[in-house]
């Protein structure tokens, strides 16, 4: 058999396939289709079941995401589910009980974990930015804070924390050497600053408001049908505060909405939907905001160091105009 590392992209699908029907077979499901539907950070695949029911098969590498994250993930899913109304992906156990399984396939590397749970309908929230969404997605926001507040989760569950801008274990390289090499006197001296008073803004959070949160809950991370939002992709579970939840959320929306009369709009309608059911938190989400660009920054560093000057004068050409005026430029690079 060839080795893994020497097949080609579609040879590398071709083999992989093998883990998703293993996965299967783990859940005690037969599937009649697989369809491989997304593979960017994890592959995702749409299987239609001999008793006609539709699943999503997710098969992730523990290079993204370990198995820890997964389990949360079901944990918080199932207590979701059992606890509100809010209709989450409905998880599949195995025979055994298990939400998390480890698949294998001959010729391909160890590491891989699958979760498989109910294919949710309608489509994409990003094609359904109205007002009236978006005050639904904040009143969603506010559901999922509640239960993160309340809940109190078994053995098993994450103690990571999301309390700086980079909480996930990852190299922080914004400041050697090779990176200080491309940097501007003036650029290195405002990242610095930024790094500084997002370590400031996190700090002055209230203790008493972490909770279980979900830190990926942009909006093509839910679904509209029939006027109802569905949240998914809770892969990102884990201990954080509702203000980290929303700048990340909010900041994405801003990029994708690319226009800041339209945004302020959108703002102004998650806000309202938010504060029906709990109070805005204290602090100013703008600089958690730029914690996301200071992360973005470094991840650049990490997989495209020849884009990182470039990212490094437009986040830091933010902040200084942020800090100047109060105005949030619009967020996203030009390409």
């Amino acid at each position: 058999m060839k080795p893994y590392e020497e097949l080609t992209s579609k040879g590398k699908l071709r083999r992989l396939r093998g883990l998703a029907e293993d996965a299967l077979r783990q859940f005690g499901v037969t599937a009649v289709q697989l369809k491989l539907y997304g593979r960017d950070t994890n592959l995702i695949y749409r299987v239609r079941t001999d008793d006609g029911r539709t699943l999503a098969l997710r098969v992730a590498n523990a290079e993204w995401r370990g198995v820890e994250a997964a389990v949360s993930e079901a944990m918080w899913l199932d207590a979701l589910a059992r606890d509100t109304d809010i209709p989450v992906p409905q998880l599949v156990h195995s025979p055994a009980g298990e939400a998390v399984v480890l698949p294998q396939a001959a010729g391909v590397p160890d590491g891989f974990h699958a979760v498989l749970m109910s294919w949710l309908p309608g489509v994409l929230l990003g094609k359904r930015l109205t007002a009236p969404n978006i005050t639904k997605m904040g009143e969603l926001f506010a559901k999922l804070h509640q239960h993160g507040a309340n809940w109190e989760p078994p053995d098993g569950f994450t103690t990571k924390k999301f309390n700086q801008f980079l909480s996930r274990g990852e190299p922080n390289v914004l400041f050697a050497e090779s990176s200080l090499a491309l940097y501007e006197p003036q650029t290195e001296a405002t990242l610095r600053q930024m790094s500084e008073v997002v370590t400031q803004t996190y700090a002055a959070l209230d203790p008493a408001d972490l909770r279980v949160i979900h830190c990926d809950l942009w909006h093509d991370n839910i679904k509209v049908y029939r006027g109802e939002l569905y949240p998914f992709d809770f892969e990102d579970t884990i201990w954080g505060y509702r203000l980290h939840d929303m700048a990340m959320a909010l900041l994405d929306l801003y990029e994708d909405v690319g226009d800041s009369a339209a945004y302020a709009r959108l703002l102004a309608a998650f806000r309202a939907g938010y504060e029906s059911l709990l109070s805005w938190p204290e602090g100013e989400m703008e600089l958690l905001m730029f914690g996301r660009m200071l992360w973005k920054t470094n991840w650049i560093a990490h997989v495209w160091p020849e884009g990182l000057a470039k990212t490094a004068v437009f986040h830091a050409n933010l902040y200084t105009h942020y800090r100047q005026t109060g105005e949030l430029l619009l967020p996203k690079l030009p390409r």
